[in-house]
């Protein structure tokens, strides 16, 4: 082997990454990289070193023997520096506004992506209003928001969409067969209790928008603070309401909540990211905002 101490950190992380995940396409895609520039970056690394570190398969790669030395010593090195790096700068903590079925959905399947690269960095999660987010970020108490689109947002705020075309659906529970029978008229949904989320979020005012759309004279027997919590009271038969199917998959595939067609087309809704354009914008949310623009969010 060559010169340990002569060698790129980099070149450590990244060959920590692909012999972690032993995979090229998942180091890649935590390194915010191209495949290409990581497989340099090993065949770099292997030629500093002088001999193979991998070997190279269809169904990825498997640490040599050398490999399996080097993997366990830039653990080492790797943890140190992290340790060094946490004690000498300032604890550093990412304040993100998402909605809780967002979070569990969105953005919990990417957190440890974000770890792998910032193992220092601490992520708050809080829930809030439209009004409620743009104030937490105007006054700089938050970094970033993750939530549906939101019309006629002010210059003062970038706005970038993750995910288009989200589809939301009527929903309740076995409670009320009668609209599960056929493809009914929208207007039906005017017979049932009806429970909306608290005012003041984007998808109480999708729903109110629809409303008027179809001029539906719904007055909601509930309304509720968070999807979270209305996706427990439909399962419960407390009434229906709309959800986005993509989010409650499982429950459709347990038959704890039924959809409910109708013969008239809803709007589908995208998923963004929003944050105030005075805030500086630390590399650490950088590269979070950049995890999140490029989730694929499974659909049918």
């Amino acid at each position: 082997m060559g010169d340990f101490m002569n060698i790129n950190l980099d070149l450590i992380k990244t060959f920590s990454v692909v012999a972690k995940y032993q995979n090229i396409t998942k180091a890649s895609e935590i390194l915010i990289t191209t495949q290409p520039a990581v497989s340099k970056a090993i065949k770099n690394l292997e030629n500093q070193l002088n001999c193979d570190l991998f070997i190279r398969s269809k169904k990825g790669v498997k640490l040599t023997e050398e490999g399996l030395k080097l993997y366990e010593a830039s653990k080492k090195v790797l943890s140190i520096m992290n340790g060094a790096i946490k004690e000498i700068s300032e604890t550093k903590t990412i304040n993100l506004v998402v909605g809780k079925i967002l979070t569990e959905k969105v953005v919990l399947p990417y957190v440890s992506l974000f770890i792998d690269k910032y193992p220092y960095i601490k992520i708050n999660f809080s829930e809030n209003s439209i009004e409620g987010v743009k104030e937490k970020l105007r006054n700089k108490e938050a970094d970033a928001a993750v939530g549906y689109y939101i019309d006629n947002l002010s210059d003062d705020y970038e706005q970038i969409i993750i995910k288009k075309k989200l589809h939301p659906i009527f929903v309740c529970n076995s409670k009320y067969k009668k609209l599960l029978n056929k493809r009914i008229s929208i207007k039906e949904i005017e017979n049932y209790p009806y429970i909306i989320n608290a005012k003041g979020a984007t998808t109480h005012e999708y729903a109110k928008d629809l409303f008027k759309k179809y001029n539906l004279n719904i007055t909601p027997s509930m309304e509720v603070l968070g999807t979270s919590l209305i996706t427990n009271f439909v399962k419960e038969g407390l009434g229906i309401s709309i959800l986005t199917k993509e989010f409650i998959k499982e429950e459709l595939n347990n038959k704890e909540l039924f959809e409910i067609k109708v013969k008239e087309e809803l709007e589908s809704r995208n998923l963004s990211i929003i944050y105030h354009k005075n805030n500086s914008m630390p590399k650490e949310v950088q590269y979070f905002i950049n995890i999140l623009s490029n989730i694929d969010i499974e659909e049918n």
